[in-house]
């Protein structure tokens, strides 16, 4: 387990809880002395602890490795473990850059081990239940979407540097969309801007048109920035609006709006789900490590959602239609 504290402790509850498939055999984080105490908070007194991979893998013998640490240090860790031929479950991002993404996929191809991201928005009530609904087009076809998230966050996190909101939140929103609609996007108009009042390092304001295959578009506004918190996707078909809203945190309640009436609720909420969301990426890291195959959130289909941030970055850039890589 690499980064244990902070969204570690969450993962490493879900693979205490899972003993029957998960075995903890090591913590890493920044220094020793930090995994140390989180190991004698659980009363782990005998737990290996470590504070660098590369010392963990030279002294631990294991099969998979789960990496939560800040995401700029995925790239290097994930090398390293693919080296020592550990299969890996890795926190949203993948990395900060589309070609470097692509590379980790093809070594992990080709070393025919498993490399899985933890985007886990996809996997709430909410959106899972609006996906089966698109799937089975139980109100027609999809139209258009109007997808809006507002978050009150004003200090910077793991991410410092430039396009911050888009790497750290808009990976979740992209990753939602493809799931929910089920097929790819092939193009990006963005714009970005810095408030006055931000304290981040690069513009936390993201407007963008999305197009997905089919015709679909999807109205895209993003922000760290916002003074109050807000998720609104806003699905429009045929015979109904579908929406999945929030407003203090980012668990939703569905609504559905049948044509001129207003929106109701239809008594799905995120917080009536059995299990975090979060189980569902272990639960398919799992089954690829001892099934092999593909899985829903595998190092390729990831490179999708990469896809789409990578191509909304370069189009805030050249204030132009932007192509999304195929993958």
């Amino acid at each position: 387990m690499v980064g244990v504290t902070n969204r570690g402790k969450s993962m490493t509850d879900l693979l205490q809880a899972d003993s029957e498939h998960f075995e903890i055999v090591a913590l890493v984080d920044k220094t020793e002395e930090f995994a140390r105490c989180e190991a004698q908070r659980r009363g782990w007194n005998d737990m290996k602890c470590f504070g660098s991979i590369k010392d963990c893998l030279r002294q631990v013998k294991a099969e998979a490795a789960i990496i939560t640490s800040p995401a700029r240090f995925h790239g290097e860790q994930i090398r390293d473990c693919f080296e020592a031929g550990l299969h890996v479950l890795v926190a949203k991002p993948l990395v900060y850059d589309l070609r470097e993404a692509e590379q980790l996929v093809e070594l992990a191809e080709m070393k025919n081990l498993s490399l899985v991201v933890d985007q886990q928005y996809q996997f709430f009530l909410t959106e899972r239940t609006v996906s089966e609904w698109i799937k089975n087009k139980k109100y027609g076809d999809v139209g258009f979407i109007d997808f809006k998230i507002h978050r009150h966050r004003p200090n910077m996190a793991a991410f410092t540097g430039d396009n911050p909101f888009i790497w750290e939140q808009g990976v979740h929103s992209f990753n939602s969309l493809l799931s929910i609609l089920g097929r790819p996007a092939v193009s990006v108009f963005a714009h970005q801007i810095k408030p006055k009042w931000s304290s981040y390092n690069g513009p936390t304001v993201c407007f963008g048109e999305i197009e997905f295959s089919g015709g679909i578009p999807c109205q895209y506004l993003g922000t760290f920035d916002s003074r109050a918190f807000t998720i609104d996707m806003r699905i429009e078909c045929e015979h109904a609006a579908i929406r999945t809203v929030a407003n203090k945190s980012f668990l939703k309640e569905l609504e559905v709006a049948l044509p001129g009436q207003t929106f109701e609720s239809v008594g799905i909420k995120d917080t009536d789900d059995s299990q975090p969301a979060e189980r569902f990426n272990l639960q398919a890291f799992y089954k690829k490590i001892h099934e092999g195959g593909r899985c829903i959130n595998d190092g390729r289909d990831n490179l999708r959602t990469l896809a789409i941030v990578d191509a909304f970055i370069r189009s805030s850039q050249s204030r132009k239609w932007e192509s999304v890589r195929q993958f």
